[in-house]
């Protein structure tokens, strides 16, 4: 009659079927080879000629060939480990590695959690769609890149940097929140663009007549100007130019500190 030990499975012959049946899954602290062992024992027939005495030849030989098995799981899992930027062992190497690969900066003043996040959010969104040109999908990005700023379209009427300066002028002129520093120019065709390069200060000029083709990135409001850590000033200029549709240009009210 079939005895039901603690090593009891659904498989085997003789083995009860029913509600009662034992479906015993691998304890946590069994290691790979306790398992192959156990599943070994369980997949050969019954008979007498397949007897396995522990420790002995046969045992021993399965052992053997039971190490390349557990290579290649080990292997298995240090591949999806290093695939999966929310696994624990997705290390810094992965990180710097996937960062190459998807096209992003790789900075290492930039927290590894923080790059972990902005490389999920690159294999979430890895094609070109439309509708992630959006202003707010842009903005979006930006600030779960960890830069406080935000999108600002450009509508009629156009407007340049220098009237948006002219407007608010009167409540933030010499105030905290506006620094004369090199993010910051004041002047209507010195103002920091990000058109086709993350340089500071690109030289790039916007007509009068393609103002309808240019938005801002500053502070909460039209006019304000952000911070952005300046070590992150290249990262921040790549990803605006990686977001924004090509033909267009952005002036950014930002000072780089």
């Amino acid at each position: 009659m079939y005895e039901v030990t603690e090593k009891s499975t659904m498989h085997g012959l003789g083995t009860p079927h029913g509600i009662r049946t034992p479906h015993r899954y691998p304890a946590k602290s069994d290691s790979l080879s306790v398992i192959f062992d156990d599943l070994i024992t369980k997949l050969y027939p019954t008979g007498r000629a397949f007897y396995m005495k522990k420790n002995g030849t046969f045992n021993l030989l399965h052992q053997a060939i039971n190490r390349s098995f557990i290579r290649v799981v080990e292997d298995g899992k240090l591949t999806i480990d290093g695939t999966n930027p929310n696994s624990n062992n997705f290390e810094s190497n992965d990180v710097t590695l996937w960062e190459y690969r998807l096209g992003l900066t790789t900075n290492l003043n930039v927290p590894l959690e923080q790059r972990k996040q902005a490389i999920l959010r690159k294999m979430a969104y890895p094609s070109n769609i439309k509708a992630r040109q959006h202003p707010s999908f842009i903005q979006s990005q930006l600030q779960l890149a960890g830069f406080d700023v935000y999108v600002h379209e450009n509508t009629i009427p156009y407007k340049t940097p220098a009237d948006i300066v002219a407007l608010s002028l009167g409540s933030t002129q010499h105030s905290n929140n506006v620094q004369h520093g090199i993010g910051t120019q004041h002047g209507s065709l010195n103002f920091d663009v990000i058109a086709n390069y993350p340089y500071i200060n690109e030289n790039y000029t916007v007509g009068i007549d393609n103002l309808w083709a240019t938005f801002f990135i500053g502070g909460e409001n039209l006019g304000e100007v952000a911070n952005v850590p300046s070590n992150r000033m290249v990262e921040f200029k790549e990803l605006v130019l990686k977001l924004k549709p090509a033909h267009c240009v952005a002036f950014i009210f930002i000072n780089f500190v």
